[in-house]
């Protein structure tokens, strides 16, 4: 049988109180609407359709992939509408899988549990248990436990208290689906309920399957404060699964990883640490306390400790911190020490480079083993373009030495402290001064 993945996100989410379109809303640095179309990915649908509305332009962008098709639900008429304007984008599938948006959540394994229990039924949805149904539809079985219908909470005139609840999460066979669509008839409210397929299915005799969620997975977020109670579970579950894969997190409650994050094994995260993004981590690394990384690379058997790296790469066995930023697609080599308040930024470093404290690299290129010592700066910008500075392989850059770039500083060039250095300085020479001026030659070849 062939899946076709239908994802409910044209709701505005007046509850959340924001600009913000609800789909969108991150949970553990992803869309909470990425997570379901990924737990949807893994059971390898044939397609997956993503319906919009409110910000369509926005949810779009952000969602956008090759495996998914937008469809526009240009007026809000109810999950059956939503679902019906699908039925050309997935008319070679032979199941229709529809999910909410709003309730990231759900695992692949509920998911195939679910298709598992249709089997050869017509649908197949998932419920809870509750103590209070509130405003959630109410499942209504015969004496027999079969499916008779979903109630709506305000067509619901029973008693309160307990009850068993619709998840919102459906299977069906798309011939019966796509056959019994236009029978939904408008509500009061002008909304077509994809819930009344239920009792089409039982009135023709095919009653409804379901399955029981877990009550960790069975939350739609609308709003706030269902939004951090999400990311609670949802970071909790990053974590577990990482300390089982073979990586050590010292204090769970204060460690933050988004679900985009790779972390190997023998990996050490020391607390207070927010790996964000696409950051990858490898194995023998020393992360923290108190680090941020984010949308970076970190090289085997590196330490980072509380210091902050952003869009960058660090090589093998490097040592930074305390108290470094480096940042701006630079690119830090094996072997490389930062030292405290070191910042880099767009630069790249060669192996072995030693940059010690209170020091800015803007727009560098550093040769192999060279030494940046305290207080050195490159004066990138002249206030209207960047420029780059070049220093090279066994430079010794004094400390408080100020590099005017567009300027290069060559292989075992040497600069004496305090200077202010303007002009290229050839291989091997040595300069001081304010502007710097070659005073002789370095009595270091390397």
């Amino acid at each position: 049988m062939s899946l076709g993945v239908v994802i409910l996100a044209a709701g505005q989410g007046t509850r959340m109180k924001s600009a913000l379109p609800k789909p969108l809303h991150p949970v553990c640095g992803l869309p909470m609407a990425q997570h379901v179309i990924n737990a949807a990915r893994q059971l390898g649908p044939e397609r997956i359709t993503v319906v919009v509305g409110h910000e369509s332009n926005r949810v779009r962008e952000a969602l956008a992939a090759d495996d998914i098709t937008f469809v526009e639900q240009t007026e809000l008429l109810g999950t059956g509408d939503a679902v019906r304007r699908c039925e050309g984008a997935l008319k070679s599938c032979t199941r229709v899988l529809v999910l909410n948006g709003d309730e990231p959540l759900v695992t692949s394994e509920t998911l195939q549990r679910l298709l598992d229990a249709a089997d050869d039924r017509r649908m197949a949805f998932v419920t809870q248990q509750v103590a209070d149904a509130g405003a959630l539809g109410r499942v209504v079985r015969d004496e027999a436990g079969a499916v008779r219908s979903i109630v709506q909470a305000a067509e619901y005139g029973g008693p309160a208290g307990p009850a068993e609840i619709n998840w919102g999460e459906y299977v069906f066979d798309a011939d019966w689906l796509w056959e019994n669509l236009p029978r939904i008839p408008v509500s009061d409210k002008g909304e077509y309920y994809l819930t009344l397929l239920a009792d089409f299915a039982y009135e023709q005799g095919t009653p409804a399957a379901t399955i029981e969620a877990a009550e960790d997975e069975a939350l739609g977020v609308d709003d706030r404060v269902k939004l951090a109670r999400a990311e609670q579970l949802m970071r909790q579950r990053i974590l577990e699964s990482h300390m089982r894969n073979g990586v050590t997190i010292v204090d769970p409650g204060t460690t933050y990883i988004d679900a985009g994050v790779e972390l190997t094994r023998d990996v050490t995260i020391f607390p207070n640490c927010y790996l964000q993004g696409s950051t990858r981590v490898e194995m023998d690394c020393v992360i923290g306390p108190g680090t941020t990384l984010r949308n970076s690379i970190v090289g085997q058997g590196s330490a980072v400790r509380q210091s902050v790296i952003e869009e960058s790469t660090i090589g093998r066995d490097v040592q930074a911190g305390p108290f470094a930023h480096v940042r701006g697609g630079a690119v830090i080599g094996d072997d490389c020490y930062l030292g405290n308040y070191a910042e880099v930024k767009n630069s790249v470093l060669g192996r072995g480079v030693k940059m010690h404290h209170f020091s800015y690299l803007g727009d560098a290129d550093v040769g192999d083993g060279a030494n940046i010592a305290a207080g050195t700066i490159t004066c990138n910008y002249d206030g209207v373009n960047k420029h780059r500075t070049t220093i090279g392989a066994g430079a010794f850059v004094g400390c408080d030495t100020m590099l005017v770039a567009p300027v290069r500083v060559g292989d075992g060039a040497i600069t004496g402290a305090g200077s202010v250095v303007t002009r290229d300085v050839d291989d091997g020479a040595k300069v001081a001064g304010v502007p710097a001026r070659v005073i002789g030659r370095a009595a270091r070849s390397d």
